[in-house]
């Protein structure tokens, strides 16, 4: 058997970004009466007590606690935990697992889970409740971004307490993102979650109370199994979704942590150097079209929008610069990259106002939903007056996040829509399977047997296959044009410098377990 992960994804970074101190390890500055309650000096060591104060433009959404979503970024890895975890380096690392095997076929994995390991009931974790969680990732009313990596494994044994067996059909580069993605949960309050009643996990800190739409307290757990963690007696996290006041928030002290303040605006912030930058990940932004729906029914109307985008223009604008160019879906670093196809759209009014006329479809409205997010906002405002440019009446439908993910897992997203997902660095292969825009029920409705041919080839390529599998697929989800990425860009959470120990893992999720605040 093996003992260590056979290809595990890589995570890569975007190049140029603002000056980020480091890859996931937070160590910061700023604070409030949090520091009151319990300061001391980064250069003395960690110290006990106070409390942790966050921020987020996005609520908190238990019931998609399996689902990597902005509005748990910074409390679903306090409360819960997942198997495994892969560090910057792409490598994972054991967190309630102590260790896995594969068999030499790589279909069989047999897992080893720790037996200190309790939820916050007082319960013991068993592999049961493994099983369980790895089958609810599977269930696509959780949400997850990974289901169809979860519906591969053919089986699940709880072998014991504490050894888990998967079996898989074939072998798949993409297990161990779902480890990482999925978060174990107890199997016998599952069923609060839905209403955040109950938000048992194993972490090191307690859910206590939420205000749906304010603010959500966690505390200390004082069972947690590793000893004298964590430092913090408790979190907050406030929902503030005014960008202005999120800034404020952090500049006046209220909060030493922030996550959802746009690219261009963290940057700024760093000149103070009160406070610092973490990257969170890198996330594709791209603009969806409902290939079912007029006018995007007719191919040449959705060229015309990939003609259209000014992406240079988003580039500079709302990310200050901070981001890549790209008409392509992988991560920029992903074995076999067609850099040849990777700007086949460039900005071309001309063109595309001369597509709308071949398509008939001039002075079209076209409906965008977004999300009541800074970004997806900003990027609207430019695609809006270059829809406008090129021959189309574009109008905003804004969401709340809420209302906006539960209107994209139900595929309701109307003609058009601004999507963002945080998949930079997944292999093209977890991608196929896990971004909504373009796995299989994709809110595009865009599905046809090349497409599926093509996508199967590039998740069954071999090292000698993959870049002609991964630029035939790239060329014909480029001529259909259901999908049209506006560019990449790095996020970050900024942090205040009187915060230290603090992780961001992969995916933007926020690790508080040594996390202390300094004077």
């Amino acid at each position: 058997m093996r003992t260590s992960p056979q290809g595990p994804s890589r995570r890569l970074l975007l190049a140029g970004g603002l000056g980020v101190a480091g890859v996931s390890l937070f160590s910061l500055t700023g604070c409030q009466s949090a520091v009151d309650a319990g300061a001391g000096d980064a250069a003395a060591g960690p110290v006990r007590g106070g409390v942790l104060n966050l921020a987020a433009n996005a609520d908190a959404q238990p019931a998609f606690v399996l689902a990597n979503r902005a509005g748990n970024w910074l409390w679903r890895r306090l409360v819960f935990e997942p198997l495994a975890e892969i560090d910057a380096s792409g490598t994972p690392q054991p967190v309630l697992a102590k260790s896995w095997a594969f068999d030499e076929a790589r279909t069989k994995v047999t897992i080893e889970l720790r037996d200190d390991a309790k939820f916050h009931s007082g319960r013991a974790l068993t592999a049961a409740d493994v099983k369980f969680s790895l089958e609810q990732a599977a269930i696509p009313a959780n949400a997850s971004q990974l289901a169809a990596v979860a519906q591969k494994i053919t089986r699940i044994e709880a072998d014991g307490d504490h050894r888990v067996v998967l079996t898989l059909d074939r072998p798949t580069d993409s297990l161990f993102d779902l480890f990482h993605l999925t978060m174990i949960v107890d199997s016998e309050t599952f069923a609060g979650l839905a209403d955040g009643a109950k938000v048992v996990g194993t972490g090191p800190f307690v859910w206590k109370e939420w205000k749906p739409g304010a603010s959500l307290s966690l505390e200390r757990n004082p069972s947690y199994r590793v000893p004298e963690r964590p430092y913090l007696d408790g979190v907050t996290v406030s929902v503030i979704t005014d960008p202005t006041a999120l800034q404020s928030a952090l500049r006046g002290g209220r909060v030493q942590l922030a996550a959802g303040i746009g690219t261009k605006d963290a940057g700024l912030l760093t000149k103070d150097d009160k406070f610092s930058l973490e990257n969170a990940g890198g996330v594709f932004y791209p603009l969806g079209l409902d290939v079912t729906a007029a006018p995007f029914d007719k191919k040449e109307a959705r060229q015309a929008v990939a003609y259209a985008i000014d992406r240079e223009r988003i580039k500079d604008q709302v990310f200050g610069g901070d981001a890549t160019v790209t008409d392509l879906w992988w991560s920029p670093g992903q074995d076999g990259y067609p850099q040849d196809l990777a700007t086949k759209y460039s900005y071309d009014p001309a063109k595309a106002r001369e597509l709308v006329e071949k398509a008939g479809v001039k002075g079209a409205k076209v409906p965008i939903t977004l999300a009541n997010l800074p970004i997806p906002q900003s990027i609207f405002e430019i695609v809006q007056n270059n829809l406008r440019e090129a021959g189309f009446e574009p109008v905003a439908e804004v969401l709340d996040t809420a209302q906006f993910d539960a209107r994209q897992v139900e595929g309701k997203l109307g003609p058009a829509f601004l999507l963002l997902h945080g998949m930079v660095g997944f292999s093209a292969a977890t991608i196929l399977d896990a971004m909504p825009s373009l796995r299989a029920g994709n809110p595009s409705k865009f599905t046809t047997d090349e497409y599926d041919d093509l996508r199967t080839a590039v998740q069954e390529a071999t090292d000698d296959t993959r870049a002609t599998a991964l630029s035939g697929l790239s060329d014909y989800m480029l001529d259909e044009a259901f999908s049209n990425v506006t560019v990449v860009a790095n996020q970050y959470h900024v942090k205040a410098r009187a915060l230290a120990g603090v992780q961001v893992v992969a995916l933007g999720s926020v690790v508080a377990t040594d996390a202390y605040l300094t004077k």
